[in-house]
């Protein structure tokens, strides 16, 4: 089966004024009513049934202060506007969380709904554990509001075209940079490969604890990893029409004996087992010169340094012209398991209006897909949105098509990459066998796949 890509998104040459632009006016929505069977398939029922008490739980995989206070009060909000409809958060350790889901699905007590990471998807449409949300997106007055390419994206992301999984954020990867660094060093952004090497071994300073950069060495490394290999290369297909994976191609070889060669000696030494907090902290407290991320730090970083201490760019353009990213959708899902399927899509259907998506993307400094929101003044205001904008608007843009839609996709990152890549900065396995490993496991995930889906 021939599975869209993120190209499905953004489409090569696609104008600032195309992705902003906006679709009819209205308000909130509605949704339909009558929650069907638990773990049945659900299907909206009549509206008229009396409201009755209803209390939904919440998860949220990466919880914290730069995130939970706003979704308390979105839901603050969304109890105002449904008063019989109360909301638990609870937010659930980004150290775990994929565990924690796990364990939750087999023990049959999820919540009702969540918000999830988008490689998890796949995982939780095999296991049966969440919601199609076609019946009731169908039959909601704002789904135009919601920008297509976004939505087509999501039905890509599973096999059989079905929408279970509304995003209302988004987001790049990119390289946040002290200015102030590279002012002092009479250095230049790092807009290109050359200067992202330079950059990094200039401005360390062991004995000051000084580093040029920061590497994410643990928890969620391999996602990150995936956009440089691929935007050095300016390789934009993870496999081959033969169903070869190109993570071991010469050039994204070429990138990591580089890339692991700063290890210990131009980052810290902690950076082996750092996830993206520890990371981010190694920026904001002046340790590294620069790391790779994506937007949602970026209030943080606000936070910590200012807005005149540093900056933002895009991780660089191949030696060869082209500019290779992996846009990220993060979701919303409903659990099967709802015994309340009409209040829960009122949830999510709330989350996903402009109004709670600009409240949402300008506190954590993501780009929304409500196409009101789209043209809001936070993103019309915002450098990095507008930067993102562009390059996903630049027709020599290529978007690296991610086999999310893999079931062992999360399983082969996480449990196997994730700790070969630690092997490989300790000097424990080499780059070879890492890429090697990489592009054998993934070759027999897609080959299972393909073969499943002839059944």
């Amino acid at each position: 089966m021939k599975k869209k890509g993120l190209s499905s998104v953004l489409v090569a040459g696609l104008s600032l004024s195309m992705l902003f632009t906006g679709c009819s006016n209205g308000g909130g929505g509605t949704a339909p009513a009558a929650a069907p069977p638990a773990n049945a398939e659900q299907k909206p029922a009549d509206a008229s049934k009396p409201a009755e008490k209803v209390k939904l739980s919440f998860w949220d995989e990466n919880p914290g202060p730069d995130r939970t206070p706003f979704y308390e009060e979105l839901f603050k909000r969304f109890h105002e506007k449904n008063p019989n409809i109360d909301v638990e958060y609870v937010g659930i350790p980004a150290s775990g969380n994929k565990q924690k889901y796990d364990v939750a699905i087999a023990a049959n007590d999820t919540p009702d709904v969540a918000g999830i990471n988008m490689v998890w998807l796949s995982d939780f449409i095999a296991k049966g554990a969440v919601q199609e949300l076609d019946p009731f997106f169908d039959k909601w007055s704002d789904k135009d509001k919601i920008a297509k390419n976004m939505i087509d994206f999501d039905r890509s992301l599973t096999s059989n075209g079905k929408l279970y999984y509304l995003p209302h954020t988004m987001f790049l990867d990119i390289l946040w940079y002290r200015t102030d660094w590279v002012k002092e060093a009479g250095l230049n952004a790092p807009t290109t490969w050359d200067d992202f090497f330079k950059n990094i071994d200039k401005l360390t300073d062991q004995k000051n604890n000084r580093y040029g950069f920061s590497i994410r060495g643990g928890g969620g490394s391999i996602n990150q990893l995936t956009s440089m290999i691929y935007a050095y290369s300016g390789i934009s297909t993870y496999f081959t029409p033969e169903g070869k994976a190109t993570v071991n191609d010469p050039k994204i070889v070429e990138f990591l004996n580089k890339y692991v060669a700063l290890y210990k000696k131009n980052t810290p030494v902690s950076d082996v087992t750092n996830s993206n907090k520890e990371m981010n902290a190694t920026f904001d407290t002046g340790t590294s010169a620069m790391i790779q991320h994506n937007f949602g730090s970026y209030n943080d970083h606000v936070k910590n340094l200012g807005t005149d201490k540093f900056a933002g760019v895009i991780p660089p353009k191949s030696a060869n012209g082209t500019r290779v990213v992996a846009p990220i959708a993060n979701g919303l899902v409903m659990f099967k398991n709802t015994k309340h399927p009409n209040e829960a899509w009122k949830l999510l259907s709330f989350l996903m209006s402009a109004e709670s998506q600009t409240y949402w993307n300008q506190n954590i400094g993501q780009m929304p897909t409500n196409n009101d929101s789209l043209n809001s003044d936070y993103v019309k205001k915002t450098q990095h949105i507008q930067l993102g904008a562009e390059v996903l608007a630049d027709s020599n843009t290529k978007i690296l098509n991610l086999p999310t839609y893999l079931p062992d996709y999360t399983k082969i990152t996480t449990q196997q990459l994730e700790p070969d890549f630690q092997k490989v900065l300790t000097g424990k396995m080499t780059v070879d066998e890492f890429v090697n490993g990489w592009a054998k496991s993934m070759e027999k995930a897609k080959k299972d796949y393909d073969a499943a889906m002839k059944k």
